[in-house]
C-alpha cells in the first residue's frame, strides 16, 4: 500500500488520535459547563471520561489546553455557519436564520464553552480573542447591510451585535439538555427575541 493510500485510510493512526483527542476535549468541556472551569480538576475530567489521569494526559497537556481548544472549536463551527448560503429577502432574515443555527450548535455541541477567556494565558487568549473578533466583524457587516436595506433599525451596529451575541455566551451556563425545553425550542425563542429587538 502506498504512503498516499495509507494517509487516506480511516484507520490511519494520526487521524484516529486526532478524532479521539477532539472527543476528549468535547466531553471535558461538558464537565466545565456542569461544574465550572475553576471547580473542575483533571482528575474530575478523567473520571467523567472513564479514563485514568495518565490516559487523559496522552491527549491533552493541561486543563487550559482543553479550554483553549473548546473556544477554537466553537468559533470554527460558527465560521462554518456564517459561510452557509441562505437565500433571504433581507439581511435581517438571513441574520435570524444564522442566529437560530448558532443556538442549535451551542446547545448541542460539547464545544460550546465561550466563557472563562480570562483564565487563558496570554498567547492562547490572544488567539481566541482574534477568532472571536473575526466572527463579530462578519456579523457586524451583516447588521450594517440590514440597516442599509431597511430591515434592521438604526444604531451602533457593533453594540447591537454585542447585545444579541452576548446572550449566547451564557447558554452553556444554564442550558440543560435534560430540561423541559429542547434545543429547537430555545433556538426559536432566541431568534424571535433577536428579531424583535432589531426590526426597523
Amino acid at each position: 500500500m502506498t504512503a498516499a493510500l495509507t494517509e487516506m485510510t480511516p484507520f490511519n493512526r494520526d487521524v484516529q488520535y486526532a478524532a479521539k483527542k477532539q472527543a476528549v476535549i468535547l466531553s471535558a468541556a461538558g464537565a466545565f459547563r456542569r461544574r465550572g472551569y475553576h471547580n473542575t480538576s483533571m482528575v474530575d475530567i478523567a473520571k467523567s471520561l472513564g479514563l485514568t489521569k495518565a490516559a487523559l494526559y496522552y491527549y491533552v497537556s493541561s486543563k487550559e489546553e482543553i479550554l483553549h481548544q473548546s473556544h477554537l472549536a466553537t468559533y470554527a463551527q460558527m465560521d462554518e455557519i456564517l459561510k452557509t448560503r441562505i437565500d433571504a429577502p433581507a439581511a435581517l432574515d438571513k441574520l435570524e436564520a444564522l442566529y437560530h443555527r448558532f443556538v442549535i450548535m451551542l446547545t448541542r455541541s460539547g464545544a460550546s464553552l465561550l466563557t472563562d477567556v480570562n483564565s487563558l494565558s496570554a498567547e492562547p487568549k490572544a488567539e481566541v480573542l482574534a477568532r472571536r473578533t473575526t466572527i463579530e466583524r462578519k456579523i457586524i457587516a451583516l447588521v450594517k447591510a440590514g440597516q442599509k436595506d431597511g430591515s434592521i433599525r438604526t444604531g451602533d451596529a457593533r453594540l447591537l451585535v454585542f447585545f444579541f451575541m452576548g446572550a449566547l455566551n451564557w447558554l452553556s451556563a444554564w442550558y440543560d439538555d435534560a430540561g423541559p425545553m429542547g434545543a429547537d425550542d430555545i433556538a426559536d425563542h432566541f431568534a424571535a427575541q433577536m428579531r424583535a429587538g432589531l426590526t426597523a
